[in-house]
């Protein structure tokens, strides 16, 4: 799944990416940088009831942004930096997120009873 991220790692001023599944599992992180916070703090984040029905939301600190895309079985979270290009990003998630939720809709029982 990395080779998935790499376009969007590859951005400048990126500190990482996360995803995580509906029931809030980490199914991918990667860092740039070392996370301020445990990831099963981040966990939540896929719950959150605040997100409403948005598909996007950008979160400006003061010296970091956190970008959350929703999709069909999750949330992916990138961490970036202030000066990061926020069209790159959300660029880089429009290409990769079909090929992505193909990858998570194939998990588990489905992928065996799949018709050939």
């Amino acid at each position: 799944m990395r080779t998935m991220f790499l376009d969007i790692l590859h951005l400048d001023d990126m500190k990482g990416v996360l995803v995580l599944g509906q029931d809030g599992a980490v199914l991918f992180h990667e860092f740039l940088q070392a996370p301020v916070t445990d990831l099963k703090n981040l966990s939540r984040l896929a719950r959150v009831p605040e997100l409403g029905k948005a598909r996007e939301v950008e979160l400006l600190y003061e010296h970091d942004r956190l970008y959350l895309r929703r999709l069909g079985g999750g949330l992916i979270i990138v961490w970036t930096g202030v000066f990061a290009s926020m069209a790159m990003v959300r660029l880089s998630c429009d290409v990769l997120i079909p090929s992505l939720e193909k990858t998570l809709a194939s998990k588990g029982w489905r992928r065996f009873l799949k018709r050939s």
